[in-house]
């Protein structure tokens, strides 16, 4: 459905201040404010559904001794007093004044009841409200506080400030800097509608599920109003005349904490006169978790100690696993974090920057080896500075902000104590010209605390381009170091683990591997080959998918099927995806050559079309945008059968219009923008994304085990692995690995040697037309390929009277 922008603004600005209220029914008490959360957008969905999910570890599933029947981590000194949420605040309330506070005090066995020791909801929230007080989600502010920290209250002045209490910005770099050093490490999802969930849950509370000496808690949300059901527990049951929330209400619009759990309290839904758990109360014939009238959840809110039981109240299971339109939780999950007990940035950015529109601007950093380069090579997002904020000044009522940015992920690039540029990068999309700004200054800090400070200052900011301030450095830091200096062969249909080893920086290391993907001019042409209409489910926010004609490789794994989404994106779940930012494209996996809320119009001719055949797919986009019919834009992708990707644009696109273009892994360590993404005015443009090749079938765990089971062609692929240590920083290195026939084809191999040669001979295998001759001074070590022969005897030249040498033939006919 097409709407004019006036109606999309009303629509918008009736969500922006219709949501919030006061459910308190006395007006002097504590505010009760519900709407600070509400059904997220597609593009938030998508970064929830990226939240790995914690799967119970096998150890835990056959325990022989019971579980507690009850624990509360409300209880414990590492969690804070109950407090009253500040409007619409909420997401942040529970997931970071009660949760982060929780979990960092936890690490350090430090109090919680002491302001220093308590982490504000405002330094997350005032980035992620749009300036209006329009709520949060507890996800988002972890993913600030993983990727820059969080100061703590003591530093930041209290939960909120006190002036323009949603819109005020943190100012002074030394507030950011303390900050820095307050840290999510990862975040995680525990699906909890079956009994197996809750058991999950369960020993969350108890040991984070990893043995731990405490538990953890975690946040969830739901709806507070309409169908919303409480009351006390039942005289005679355990907890009696305590509150207890049988139902939520039908509408998500509040999110709040659970601590723990207890097995004992009940609430008889059916007036049957009996609590039980194995009947079925739901009448739908099937007993299961929905039909539990015994046991329920610990839940702390932020309405302050005037409601429920000093800011608490129990929550039956059943609950859990409810939809939300039964009186369920959202989603049928509850979210949690794991957190660095202590860490220093290795190197930070420390900037003052004014503009008068903070939403018009993106702020991140580069970093290049070349020192007289004139923009990055490398480049550090944040989920922070990202057009965010609404229409006020880089504070709020102020338009210059001091500030720091932790740019340590940038050593991966980097050579210690080799003089590199670095660089803050300004991206301002301002189609109406109305922001204007300077970068005032810009300096980089080591972890020596030596400051090299840019003699650029100050750069006046660009009108819709990227403004660019740099200055040159060397740094002293101690990376982590790959020790492994080789893999071992992998033989054909046989299952291959290795274990990777590190050595320096700070344990423990996580590992990854790093695709390499270059990004190069294109000189194909923009074809015109793409003339099968592509039936989408919905012309706006709809897809359709493409059973390709090969099988497409695309970092490190390999597809038959595509996704293609109607907002310009090639997917790989066959479900839609909500992508219209480079923020999007980093969070899922996806290839995009334009990313923007898009609609196609059929009766002017819009629409997707596509053209395959063997060795590749063209996909092309002829459309507008969802709130412009009149826009004009036509794009294409081409996808090839080697893993290769083009993008192309139409000549006459109109402009000033806000759109992203890239391709990633769904994750910022494997993702890589276009060059050409957000570019004004792209008519007639292209670019070419080109891949190395790898062994499909292969895989890495975060702990270093490199491992699969390949039935390919024997061959060679240089691997480059990453490994990060527990500051943030990161390694690489390129280790080559190859793939064998089974031992023992050909066979009968003889070899006749001297000083200087060795001449093989072998048994012919009949219709062989290639043989693939390898050698290694161990029998089942890494071998080397030397080279291929038609026919034998081969000679290797290479072979000295005082070693020993294995040798290894195989014939193209008996590869797999």
């Amino acid at each position: 459905m097409k709407i004019s922008v006036l109606a999309a603004l009303i629509i918008v600005n009736s969500f922006l201040f219709g949501e919030l209220y006061n459910a308190n029914p006395d007006p002097y008490g504590d505010p009760w404010i519900v709407g600070g959360v509400s059904e997220p957008t597609p593009e938030q969905m998508a970064r929830f559904n990226a939240i790995p999910k914690l799967v119970l570890p096998d150890t835990y599933k056959d325990r022989k001794d019971p579980l507690p029947s009850s624990i509360d981590n409300s209880l414990l000194p590492y969690f804070r007093p109950v407090f009253t949420q500040k409007n619409g605040s909420c997401g942040q309330a529970s997931g970071v004044g009660y949760n982060f506070t929780y979990e960092i005090n936890l690490e350090r066995g430090t109090a919680a009841n002491v302001l220093v020791n308590q982490f504000p909801t405002h330094h997350t929230y005032n980035f992620l409200n749009d300036g209006y007080d329009n709520g949060s989600w507890y996800f988002d502010g972890w993913e600030i506080i993983k990727a820059n920290g969080v100061p703590d209250c003591d530093t930041y002045g209290g939960m909120y400030p006190l002036v323009n209490t949603a819109v005020t910005w943190m100012n002074g770099y030394e507030g950011w800097d303390i900050g820095m050093n307050n840290r999510v490490k990862e975040l995680i999802n525990i699906q909890v509608g079956t009994p197996e969930g809750l058991l999950t849950l369960k020993q969350w509370f108890i040991d984070h599920a990893d043995g731990s000496t405490n538990g953890g808690v975690v946040n969830f949300a739901a709806g507070v109003s309409g169908e919303y059901w409480t009351g006390t527990l039942p005289a005679g049951t355990p907890n009696a005349g305590q509150y207890v929330i049988k139902m939520w209400g039908s509408v998500m619009n509040h999110a709040m904490t659970f601590t723990g759990y207890d097995d004992s309290i009940r609430v008889d839904y059916n007036n049957d006169g009996r609590y039980t758990n194995d009947l079925d109360i739901t009448g739908d014939e099937i007993v299961d978790m929905k039909d539990w009238e015994i046991g329920g959840l610990r839940m702390v809110n932020s309405w302050g100690t005037t409601w429920g039981n000093s800011g608490k109240a129990w929550v039956m299971y059943r609950t859990l696993a409810l939809d939300i339109s039964e009186g369920g939780i959202w989603n049928n999950v509850v979210s949690s974090i794991r957190v660095k007990e202590s860490f220093t940035p290795t190197l930070k950015l420390k900037a003052v920057v004014n503009h008068n529109e903070r939403t018009d601007v993106k702020i991140f950093a580069g970093v290049a080896s070349d020192t007289s380069a004139t923009f990055p090579e490398h480049i550090l997002p944040f989920p922070l500075f990202v057009y965010q904020g609404g229409y006020y000044g880089m504070v709020g009522d102020t338009n210059e902000i001091e500030f720091g940015l932790d740019i340590t992920p940038l050593l991966a690039y980097v050579n210690p104590d080799e003089p590199v540029k670095y660089f803050i990068c300004l991206n301002e999309v301002d189609p109406y010209n109305y922001g204007e700004g300077e970068i005032i200054s810009f300096s980089v800090i080591d972890a020596d605390s030596n400051e090299t400070v840019s003699a650029q200052s100050p750069v006046y900011i660009e009108n819709n381009a990227t403004t660019y301030m740099s200055l040159i450095k060397s740094s002293s830091f101690n990376p982590p170091e790959i020790v492994t200096g080789s893999l071992p062969t992998a033989t054909q249909n046989e299952l291959y683990s290795y274990d990777l080893t590190a050595q320096n920086g700070s344990a423990p290391y996580a590992w990854r591997i790093k695709y390499d993907y270059a990004q190069i001019d294109n000189i194909s042409n923009f074809q015109e080959e793409a003339d099968s209409l592509l039936i989408t489910n919905d012309d706006d926010d709809g897809f359709g998918i493409i059973d390709l004609d090969f099988e497409f490789p695309f970092y490190g794994k390999l597809y038959d099927q595509i996704t293609i989404s109607t907002n310009g994106s090639i997917l790989f779940g066959g479900v839609f995806e909500f992508i219209t930012t480079e923020v999007n494209i980093m969070s899922a996996r996806n290839i995009t050559p334009y990313a923007a809320d898009l609609a196609s119009v059929s009766s002017y001719g819009e629409g997707i079309f596509f053209y395959k055949n063997t060795e590749y797919i063209e996909v092309r986009w002829i459309t507008s945008t969802y709130l412009d019919t009149e826009a004009s834009i036509d794009f294409a992708a081409k996808l090839y059968s080697s893993g290769n990707i083009e993008f192309f644009y139409g000549e006459n696109l109109s402009t000033e219009i806000i759109w992203a273009s890239g391709i990633s892994d769904g994750n910022e360590n494997n993702c890589l923008m276009s060059c050409l993404s957000n570019t004004n005015d792209p008519s007639g443009l292209k670019t070419k994304f080109i891949v190395s090749d790898f062994p499909y079938g292969m895989g890495l765990s975060e702990s270093g085990v490199f491992g699969g089971t390949l039935t390919c062609t024997p061959n060679t692929w240089n691997i480059m692995f990453s490994v990060t240590d527990l500051n943030n920083i990161s390694s690489l290195k390129v280790l080559p690995f190859s793939l064998i026939a089974p031992m023992g084809i050909p066979g009968n191999i003889s070899v006749a040697a001297s000083v200087s040669s060795a001449i093989l001979t072998w048994d012919a295998v009949s219709g062989a037309t290639v043989y693939n001759i390898y050698r290694s001074n161990l029998p089942y070590g890494t071998y080397t390929k030397l080279g291929t022969s038609p026919t034998p005897p081969y000679e290797d030249t290479e072979i000295s009277g005082s070693n020993k040498y294995f040798y290894y033939i195989t014939a193209d006919n008996l590869k797999k």
